[in-house]
């Protein structure tokens, strides 16, 4: 008889991304996301978080062959589930996701269950000065925060650059 200490289970952490058909209204993208989650809970797993599906354009197009008829997507619901799983049970949950024909992509990848959230990167503006058709200084204007604006080198030839491609609230900092 085994004791029940010694009984260890391999449950580990997944994240389940996916896009539905862009066919298909919210409300709808919305039950197909439930189902899945009601899939995990059903093969033993428990849900962690999840993005909620909506559509979005993809980055390129995407063929899924459904009843032996190419079927083109350039946009489609997206969302994730992240949840906590035995690593066996992955592989049924991932055989209904790909019989499913309103499922045009997934992936399920090996995750961490602290809350890894994505964030873009502020956008850096490169201005060129050209006096007599050379190139004399480079200005680097980094938008990190809406209050601080950090400039390399603002001569007054920049200046005039800048105010063409920054906003005058943003100039105004910038050529102090």
């Amino acid at each position: 008889m085994t004791d029940i200490n010694e009984i260890t289970v391999d449950s580990r952490v997944y994240e389940v991304s996916f896009i539905f058909d862009n066919k298909l209204d919210e409300g709808a993208a919305l039950e197909k996301s439930n189902a899945i989650k009601q899939s995990i809970a059903t093969l033993g797993g428990s849900f962690i978080s999840e993005e909620a599906p909506y559509m979005r354009e993809l980055a390129y197009e995407m063929i899924r062959v459904v009843n032996n008829i190419n079927v083109r997507f350039n946009e489609g619901y997206f969302g994730w589930i992240k949840f906590e799983m035995e690593g066996e049970k992955v592989k049924e949950l991932e055989k209904g996701l790909k019989l499913d024909v309103e499922v045009v992509r997934y992936l399920v990848v090996r995750t961490v269950r602290e809350n890894t959230v994505y964030t873009k990167r502020a956008p850096v503006i490169k201005v060129e000065s050209l006096v007599n058709n050379e190139t004399d200084d480079v200005v680097n204007i980094d938008t990190t925060s809406d209050d601080d604006i950090i400039a390399d080198v603002v001569p007054e030839e920049v200046a005039e650059i800048v105010a063409e491609v920054v906003p005058d609230e943003i100039t105004s900092e910038v050529t102090k």
